[in-house]
């Protein structure tokens, strides 16, 4: 048996630390699952039938969808058969709980009976047109139901997203960047994660300085859970440097905060970036390299100056070499806490568009 080591976040898992799910991500998550489902029942000779979809066997890697756990998946032959439950009942169609045979349309409820869980977790009440294909999905005869997960998927297609649902974060990537080592650059990146997090902005930090230092912080601090490969501890939600050979995997809705270290990437590679911070140290020694090299991430528009330490003097000195704003991190013992400082100083930085400010809250 060959067996795929898959690196993701449960949707149970992912779902839990959000205050508030977009509309797009309903809509993306259930045009995935359709499209798993349209496979598994035209599989020749025998389509398969899942029949235990849940949100912890729905498993997020960036932005593709996978399924885990085909224990009680069996194949349909078109004649229809009993089949003892043992699913979990909460996402188990009527006809299953009857003991009457089943067809696909049992996993079409059970993917209605999910994307109407999430629905229920939006922050404001869901278009009514996604309302009505998924009252439609749990319908409890099975002859209401899409009788084809392609038929679903098509109207999962047709449902309209408002400006707003199109762009759930106006904040995609943002990278880190340290003056040298001990500036700062890791602390700073992960009191920005937990800060978007605890104001219900998904973030997740990736490291990508080439160090241990996320897996080296777990060793010291068993707080930091393991859960597929994502850090947890508090608001904060991370994802050590594996190397090349282990790809990063992030949910499909996070902001991503890359920690460079001193690793900075060339400068035509940090264009894609919607944001970079630039952390700068408060020293003498390293003052005119650092100014340097800010002079040159100057050139693009999305970097940001910090000068960690709430060294104001420091940060006077580099706004005027620079001709920038050069903001001060506060003092901070604890990255993984959010205080009104770091409240404050996130929002201050966060890029403009039409003359106002992107808030991610």
């Amino acid at each position: 048996m060959i067996e795929e080591y898959i690196q993701g976040e449960s949707l149970e898992t992912f779902v839990s630390h959000q205050k508030s799910i977009s509309e797009e991500l309903i809509v993306k998550l259930g045009i995935q699952l359709c499209d798993i489902f349209t496979y598994l029942h035209h599989l020749s000779p025998y389509p398969i039938l899942y029949q235990d979809l849940k949100p912890e066997h729905i498993i997020l890697c960036g932005d593709q969808v996978k399924l885990l756990d085909f224990g009680i998946a069996s194949f349909f032959t078109g004649f229809g058969k009993n089949f003892q439950l043992y699913g979990t009942s909460r996402y188990c169609a009527p006809e299953i709980l009857r003991g009457q045979p089943v067809t696909p349309a049992a996993d079409i409820y059970s993917l209605g009976r999910v994307l109407t869980e999430l629905s229920d977790a939006m922050s404001c009440r869901c278009s009514r047109q996604l309302r009505y294909i998924l009252e439609q999905a749990c319908a409890a005869d099975p002859a209401d139901r899409c009788q084809e997960a392609c038929d679903l998927k098509a109207a999962l297609l047709r449902v309209p997203l408002s400006e707003n649902q199109q762009s759930s974060h106006l904040i995609r990537n943002i990278a880190v960047i340290g003056s040298r080592p001990g500036a700062g650059a890791t602390h700073i990146s992960i009191s920005l994660v937990s800060t978007m997090n605890q104001k219900h902005i998904p973030a997740i930090y990736a490291a990508a300085d080439g160090s241990a230092s996320l897996l080296h912080a777990a060793r010291a601090n068993h707080r930091l859970i393991d859960q597929n490969g994502i850090f947890i501890y508090g608001s904060f939600r991370g994802i050590p440097d594996y190397g090349d050979s282990v790809s990063v995997s992030v949910p499909p809705d996070d902001c991503v905060v890359r920690d460079y270290g001193t690793r900075a990437p060339a400068l035509a590679e940090l264009a894609s970036f919607d944001l970079i911070l630039f952390v700068l140290n408060g020293g003498d020694w390293d003052f005119v390299q650092a100014a340097a090299y800010g002079k040159q991430l100057a050139l693009l528009p999305q970097t940001r100056f910090l000068c960690n330490h709430g060294c104001r003097s420091a940060a006077k000195a580099y706004a005027r070499q620079l001709g920038h704003r050069v903001y001060c991190f506060p003092e901070d013992a604890v990255p993984y806490d959010t205080t009104p400082e770091k409240e404050r100083l996130v929002s201050s930085i966060l890029p403009k568009k039409g003359g106002r400010r992107h808030l991610l809250f």
